[in-house]
């Protein structure tokens, strides 16, 4: 008889290590003392050794012995971690005489930055990196391996911003200076930087800059450059993923190297050598993003497995990947990418085999690429929902099409690029005639409008854990019979219906009010039990605004109200709102029309059921479920609110409960604590979390 499951202790391990990491974040964000942690360590590694020692089959410990030194381990290094980040040697805000070595370079939608290493702040060696956002006239020309000095304010970055571990963290840039001038610069060189500014110099010279980016992204996993039109429309045609570069494009990388080292006859050893170098090399070129490290880790485990005649068991080589992960970079666990990579590679692990017999009935040459496809999907679809709020249906067919497109692209821009870097000469005769195919794929994908073919509404949430332990049931590394594998998946499928029916149109009586933030701005939510209302008080932040409605089950909204000036109601479109009526400030109204969105010039108006009325441009009241609130982008309201929600400490406005998007001098504000809720009705107010 078969076994119900077998036991793999790598997979056991990367678990348990997951688990400890996620412990020791929430110890550090909660401020809890790990202590009690560390003291329960050598307690239990003492009675489990004694047991081990004078038991009968005391083996069996192994298990549980090695689970909780590795929960341990993951807690204590991922606490670690981020209490060093917040330590620092200089005063925030501080004015220092910077020296550091440029690690990266790039552009974002702010504008150009600097990735420095090796920082001195008046000669004291700062321990973590500095992100520098420049002005249009910084100084001196700099690139990545050269030597930079400047002097500047250099502020503190905290580690938790919004209720979440700030993502710089995670590559341990603790400090963030803003240079307007005065960099000077000595020329210098980084092996590997070298090779991604000659890269990205081949492309940006010959190409025009929205291609240039795509071609970037696509070798080097370097996203920030592209267009967010362009970079929205791959995510929602559910290919995005081509630019994390992981095991495809290491993949490639490796299966050309083995080939050329079969035509040059070298023994399995060197080939092994050859082919693990080759795939490290590349992911050192790519800035050993979490993803390259893991499909490199994993190539690594399939050489060596082959090597020592072992079959080879992805699941122990996902394993593998997560444990070196973890234990060098544990604060990846809250990046995007590294969830994405991994729940990616796990769901084809473990899933796949699965779903191609289940479409036994299509030819083999469809089936594989589809299952596979529809793995990914499946598996990363949680993650999705948490990061951007949507799924995309049209990635399930897209998939297995273009990758197989992408894979031949990818090689033919790969060559080109190199070559053209080393002859630039050549580069004006090549480059614009190999990015032909990738030009015709990003027209075809920007004017295809899958944004219309999103599953949406609906946050991942408390259904999480759920979710996964469905997949588990359905995939190949559980004994169970078809009946029930057919059982589980509609448990699953019934248990996801149910949990977006129930975000989405579970009644309740009275205004739930949530208040978010980003960056420099905020918006605020009011769910009532038919509408939903969305007020911005800042210039609009797309992915955030559509993060909000859909984790909140609101994209159908009856208004948003701007209370950042008129002209952001071009932007309502961008956002992918199923809205059409936006109100602003009564006084100066603009006679522009808005495509396909009505703005209504009105001091006081109501809509579902909630009485608002603008005091200014920056400040609207609120009159829902008995009592009053404030909303400001900034300044104050001016009479009496019971609770007064703002972007900055005013103590203007007498209230009973004060929030704030941004202001950290408030209590309970957005920043430090993450979203803030309030359910309100007959003149009650609940705070939720509290």
């Amino acid at each position: 008889m078969k076994k119900l499951i077998n036991i793999r202790l790598p997979a056991i391990l990367a678990c348990a290590l997951t688990a400890g990491v996620f412990l020791g974040y929430r110890f550090a964000l909660n401020d809890i003392s790990l202590f009690c942690v560390i003291a329960v360590v050598p307690v239990t590694a003492v009675i489990l050794i004694f047991c081990a020692v004078y038991l009968k089959n005391g083996y069996k410990l192994l298990f549980p012995f090695l689970t909780a030194l590795f929960i341990a381990l993951g807690a204590i290094n991922c606490y670690m971690r981020i209490c060093a980040f917040t330590e620092s040697d200089i005063t925030d805000g501080g004015f220092y005489n910077i020296s550091a070595t440029v690690s990266d370079k790039g552009e974002s939608a702010a504008g150009e930055y600097l990735i420095l290493k090796n920082a001195y702040a008046d000669g004291v060696r700062l321990d973590g990196k500095i992100i520098v956002r420049l002005s249009g006239n910084y100084g001196d020309f700099c690139d990545v391996g050269y030597k930079i000095s400047f002097s500047s304010p250099v502020y503190k970055n905290d580690a938790f911003q919004y209720g979440k571990l700030y993502y710089l963290a995670q590559d341990n840039v603790k400090y963030t200076c803003r240079v307007n001038g005065g960099i000077t610069s000595k020329h210098g060189r980084s092996f590997f930087g070298g090779i991604r500014s000659a890269l990205r110099g081949a492309l940006y010279d010959n190409l025009d800059k929205d291609t240039a980016a795509i071609a970037y992204a696509m070798l080097t996993g370097c996203t920030q450059d592209i267009d967010e039109s362009s970079m929205s429309a791959f995510r929602y045609g559910g290919i995005a993923h081509i630019f994390a570069v992981s095991g495809l494009h290491i993949g490639i990388v490796y299966a050309v190297t083995a080939y050329l080292a079969k035509k040059l006859k070298l023994n399995k050893y060197a080939a092994a050598v050859l082919c693990i170098s080759t795939a490290f090399f590349y992911s050192g070129v790519c800035g050993f993003a979490v993803s390259s490290v893991r499909a490199a880790v994993m190539c690594a485990s399939a050489t060596l497995t082959r090597l020592i005649h072992k079959k080879y068991d992805g699941l122990n080589s996902l394993s593998l990947a997560v444990l070196v992960l973890l234990l060098v970079y544990p604060l990846s666990l809250f990046s995007v990418g590294f969830k994405l990579s991994v729940c990616a590679a796990g769901g084809i692990i473990l899933l796949s085999k699965n779903l191609a017999r289940a479409m036994k009935k299509l030819p083999d040459k469809l089936r594989a690429p589809l299952a596979v496809s529809l793995a990914a999907q499946v598996s990363t679809a949680p993650v999705m929902l948490s990061s951007f709020g949507y799924l995309s249906i049209a990635g399930i067919f897209l998939n297995p099409v273009f990758i197989p497109l992408f894979s031949v692209i990818y090689v033919l821009m790969l060559v080109s690029a190199i070559f053209c870097a080393v002859l630039p000469f050549a580069a004006p005769y090549v480059l614009p005639y190999a990015a032909l195919p990738l030009e015709v794929i990003v027209s075809f994908l920007l004017n295809a409008g899958f944004e219309k073919a999103l599953l949406s509404g609906f946050g991942a949430g408390a259904f999480t854990a759920i979710y996964f332990v469905g997949l588990l049931a359905l995939s190949d590394k559980i004994n169970i019979r078809p009946f029930k594998r057919f059982v589980a998946a509609g448990i699953i499928s019934g248990l996801l219906v149910t949990y977006a029916l129930v975000g989405t149109f579970a009644p309740f009586v009275g205004y739930k009010i949530i208040v978010s933030a980003h960056y420099g701005g905020g918006e605020v939510l009011i769910k009532s039990r038919g509408e939903n209302v969305l007020i911005l008080t800042d210039a609009i932040n797309n992915a955030h605004a559509r993060s909000t409605v859909n984790g909140y089950s609101a994209t159908e909204l009856a208004a948003v109200i701007i209370l950042c000036g008129e002209s952001s109601a071009d932007g309502i479109n961008s956002i992918g709102l199923n809205c059409r009526d936006a109100y602003v400030y009564y006084q100066n109204p603009n006679v522009q029309p808005y495509d396909k969105i009505t703005v209504h010039y009105e001091k006081t108006f109501e809509v579902g059921g909630a009485v608002y009325e603008f005091e200014s441009g920056n400040a609207l009241t609120v009159k829902l479920g008995g009592i009053k609130v404030g909303i400001c982008s900034y300044g104050a309201v001016a009479d009496y609110c019971n609770i007064l929600i703002s972007d900055n400490y005013t103590d203007k406005t007498v209230c009973e409960i004060q929030s704030a998007f941004n202001e950290r001098n408030i209590g309970r504000n957005v920043y430090d604590c993450g979203d803030i809720k309030f359910y309100v009705n007959n003149g009650k107010i609940k705070k939720a979390g509290l």
